[in-house]
């Protein structure tokens, strides 16, 4: 090797890892909070429904830029917004730490879900744009590993740093490795095309990005105040702006030269089947993350560092399975493997709803293995599945539209969990965490074991659904 091409691996490397630690940062930032708003909840002094925002702020803006972001990179210059994606992220995340009430943290993390919004939409394309093709296959390996990493450390790491200094760390530990992380961009991350190149891009559609977006606020604010609102004006008329605001943006990216969202994807049922599974097995993950602290710190007792560390056990049997459930689904039809884990996941859930109250921890630490390796199972060869059917052409696309679906799944899954526990727990859902603990347990468990209940039902819908995705569907939907 010459010193040329060894400075030249090196240079790949330093790129790769500026785009994988992006990856990283956002998924973990994304679960870093959750082990710590019962904390936060009780620090306000306010109920679950009101944390709840802390992070379904966060979740929101990320999903609903995604598809901005990913266009506009190519028009702004994709390093100068990764740039400013990192910098947004970091000062927001000062603006958290500061956060003097909840409204004002609520913003704040909806500012920090503008900047997250930006790396994630970006890293994807950075790889194409940044690095040779002999070196791609292993960098999407790496960021598949990054984000897993993130997902996986996010709430352990969350519960030791609330359980041993304040919450507050949680959003202070993120600037000066956000500095950190802007810095080596800066140096390592190729200049932007010209400006020539970005005026041969197709037009931006803004009116399609304007009404993806209202629909999904739109839909989360009806849903989640329907507990303490009920079927109040406000709610009503929010549950209309999202019905009216989808209609358009179907109408509108149906005639657009250039749509957001490829619409010969969805006339594929494989491809819809296989969203809708991913959608629903996410929406489980998301809400248990919200939802299980509450437990382990109100009816078990658990302090926050030690709830952490539950999570942990989660964390490493997931890291430790995935890349098992890879190869086994180069043997095992993928699809097959998809539907026994969740049907699995149906066990697991409805199982560990009729042990909430028994003595010890041994139930709880059962109820984190098999969802782990229900998720480890899943979730890699459910990308195979989907992936797998992507026709020529169209795997960006592909990509694309099943990261949205994700993200809008785990967004609805804390606004879904939430809600089912605050119904359940007959308006217990007001009541901050440490008034949690004065509700009377039965009812508490009550509550607890319908989320829980509910839970099974959606891993068996997602299991029907992936049974369904029949593999080389998607092709044949984009030749017709």
């Amino acid at each position: 090797m010459t010193a040329v091409q060894d400075g030249t691996k090196k240079r790949g490397l330093w790129v790769l890892f500026s785009i994988a630690f992006a990856t990283f940062m956002v998924n973990a930032d994304s679960y870093i909070v959750n082990i710590s708003l019962p904390v936060i909840s009780g620090y306000f002094k306010v109920g679950t429904e009101a944390v709840s925002w802390v992070v379904m702020s966060y979740q929101l803006t990320v999903t609903a830029l995604l598809l901005v972001f990913g266009t506009l990179g190519d028009r702004i210059g994709i390093k100068r917004l990764f740039m400013l994606g990192y910098a947004v992220f970091t000062v927001s995340s000062l603006f958290c730490a500061v956060s003097p009430t909840l409204g004002w943290l609520v913003a704040s993390r909806a500012l920090q879900g503008i900047g997250a919004s930006v790396l994630y939409a970006l890293t994807p394309a950075m790889v194409p744009r940044y690095l040779p093709p002999e070196q791609r296959g292993p960098a999407f390996g790496a960021l598949a590993t990054a984000a897993a990493l993130g997902i996986s450390v996010g709430t352990p790491l969350g519960g030791l740093i609330t359980g041993l200094l304040s919450w507050h760390w949680a959003f202070l530990i993120n600037i000066p490795i956000g500095i950190v992380a802007m810095l080596v961009a800066k140096r390592v991350l190729p200049a932007d095309l010209c400006a020539a190149e970005k005026a041969s891009l197709p037009a931006f559609d803004y009116v399609g990005s304007a009404f993806s977006a209202l629909a999904l606020v739109s839909l989360i604010y009806s849903f989640s105040k329907l507990n303490s609102l009920g079927l109040a004006p406000t709610v009503l008329g929010a549950a209309v702006l999202f019905v009216a605001s989808l209609m358009v943006f179907v109408l509108w990216e149906r005639k657009v030269a250039h749509p957001l969202l490829d619409y010969s994807l969805f006339r594929s049922p494989a491809f819809n089947y296989g969203n809708l599974a991913n959608f629903l097995c996410l929406c489980y993950l998301a809400g248990h993350n919200f939802i299980t602290p509450f437990y382990l710190m109100t009816v078990k007792g658990l302090p926050t560092e030690r709830a952490g560390t539950v999570f942990l056990l989660y964390s490493l049997i997931y890291m430790g399975m995935g890349p098992l459930a890879g190869q086994l689904s180069k043997r095992v039809n993928p699809r097959i493997l998809c539907t026994t884990a969740l049907l699995a996941g149906v066990l697991v859930s409805f199982g560990f709803s009729l042990f909430l109250n028994a003595e010890g921890m041994l139930p709880v630490y059962g109820y984190f293995v098999g969802l782990a390796l229900v998720m480890a199972t899943f979730i890699p060869s459910n990308n195979n599945v989907v992936m797998g059917m992507a026709p020529p052409g169209k795997q960006g696309a592909v990509s694309g539209s099943f990261r949205m679906v994700g993200r809008v799944g785990m967004t609805v899954g804390v606004c879904l969990f939430q809600t089912i526990f605050a119904l359940a727990a007959l308006q217990a859902g007001k009541l901050h965490a440490d008034a949690l603990k004065a509700v009377e347990r039965t009812q508490l468990l009550s509550a607890f074991s319908t989320v829980y209940a509910v839970g099974a039902v959606l891993f068996a819908v997602a299991a029907v659904s992936s049974l369904l995705a029949r593999e080389g569907s998607v092709v044949a939907a984009a030749v017709e």
